[in-house]
Formats: structure tokens, sequence, C-alpha cells
């Protein structure tokens, strides 16, 4: 199920926060309500609703604007926020972004919904960019011929160096499978103490010595990505599970990394 842009006008929104008109002029004053004591929706009632368009409803929480409930739902093994008006009659399945900041909710929403479990990878066959005895941890998944990962590669390097209490662990595989970088994965995971100077060189387009020992590091990691639902790289998992896709800048990383520590 893919989310799709949601565009939503004032007008709607307004409307979608106003009460219908049998109730929007009570006869006598009352005091201001809020809306979840007029309006409820439990787990049950929403999985009646949308079980054309979902395998499981995870839960129900008011949404991030008035007028709408956010229903956490499962499909296909992966989870996802959707937005269901008071009525029940409406369904939004898209992109919630706040104004004032151009924060994307549901974007954060599906990362928060969709943490793995970071302790349960492993990281024998990682390369270590910083120290591995530093107290903050990111697992990187990389292929040494991805631009994007090269220069993540990069940022991740100024990070290491403007924080020494983050290390990188960076997991190598080939997204397409390709036959010349699985040898250069195995040469630099074969490199042990020098695999992050080899990692180095396979990003600056160097070539790599000959592997010198027998390892299934890049299948490994394939396998481990696919079941992650990691479906390109770069992509970065958390200390505290989340799964970030994509590249980021230095400054971008710390925001990301510090509120952990």
């Amino acid at each position: 199920m893919q989310l799709h842009q949601l565009t939503l006008t004032a007008a709607a929104v307004l409307l979608l926060a106003c009460p219908t008109a049998a109730g929007a002029f009570p006869k006598e004053a009352a005091p201001a309500k809020e809306c979840a004591e007029c309006h409820t929706l439990t787990r049950e009632e929403a999985g009646k609703l949308l079980g054309k368009v979902a395998d499981n409803v995870i839960g129900v929480v008011p949404g991030p604007f008035p007028g709408i409930w956010e229903v956490d739902v499962e499909k296909g093994g992966k989870k996802y926020p959707l937005y269901l008006d008071y009525s029940g009659k409406y369904l939004f399945n898209g992109q919630v972004v706040r104004l004032g900041d151009m924060q994307n909710l549901t974007a954060l929403r599906f990362t928060d919904l969709n943490r793995v479990d970071f302790s349960s990878i492993p990281l024998g066959d990682a390369v270590v960019l910083g120290s591995p005895k530093a107290n903050t941890r990111v697992i990187v998944f990389d292929d040494p011929d991805c631009p994007w990962c090269k220069k993540l590669h990069g940022e991740i390097k100024q990070v290491v160096a403007r924080d020494p209490d983050v290390a990188f662990f960076v997991l190598l595989y080939s997204r397409n499978n390709n036959p010349a970088s699985v040898q250069k994965i195995r040469s630099i995971v074969c490199g042990k103490k020098n695999a992050a100077k080899l990692l180095d060189d396979a990003f600056a387009g160097k070539e790599l010595p000959s592997a010198t020992c027998q390892t299934n590091a890049a299948e490994d990691s394939a396998k481990l990505a696919r079941g992650l639902g990691i479906q390109g790289t770069p992509a970065l998992v958390l200390s505290d599970g989340r799964l970030i896709p994509g590249y980021r800048t230095a400054d971008a990383l710390l925001a990301l990394i510090r509120p952990q520590k």
C-alpha cells in the first residue's frame, strides 16, 4: 500500500472540525467540550470500517488536526497511519504535513510504527567508523557502488569527527547482487582492521586487493536487509529502532542521533 500526497484546504479542515448541523447550535449555553467527549472510535469499530483496506487495526488515536482519527493499521507486513473523519465515511490515505515547520507527520508516524529490534542485528561483519566503544551506535546498510552511499559516507566521517561518542557500524551488500560489488565487499570484510580504509578506497574508486578469506557477508547482509524491509541503500537503523532511509547531511544525522543520548 503506497501513501499518496494528501492536500487539505483550510476550508476542508474547518468543515471537519465543525459539529453536524443538528448539534451546531445547542438550545442552551453549555461549556465547550473536547472532541473525545462527543466522538469515539474503538479499534473494533475501525476494523469493521477498514476491513477492505487493512489486514489489522493496531490502534486508534486523535488525529493531527480536529475532526480526524488516526488509525494505525497493518497491511502486507508493514504498519501505516491512516486518517478517518468523525463520520466514518471518508478515509484519507496520504501525507499530513504541518506547515509551521514543514514536518511530515505521516512519515514520522510511519517510522515510529515500524521500529526494528536493534539488538537483534548481528554486527560481526560490520565495518566500524568511530570508536567501537562509543555509547551511541548507528547501523548503516551500504553498497560500495552506490553514489548516495558514497555521499553519506563523507557525512558519517564528519559526524564521527564532531562527536567521538558516536560510532557507525556499516553492513555492506549489493542492491542488485552485482558480482563486482560482492567481490569488493569480500575484500573489505576480509581486511579486518583495515576494513575502514578499504571502504574509503572503494568509495574513492580505487582498486581493492583480492579477498583473503571466505565470507558470505554480502549475502547475509542482503538477507538481513530484506527481512527488515529495507528496499534500498543507504539506510540507517538508530539505536531506538527507527529505520531511516536515504542520504542525510552530518547536521541532519546529529539531529537524529543526539535526542537518544
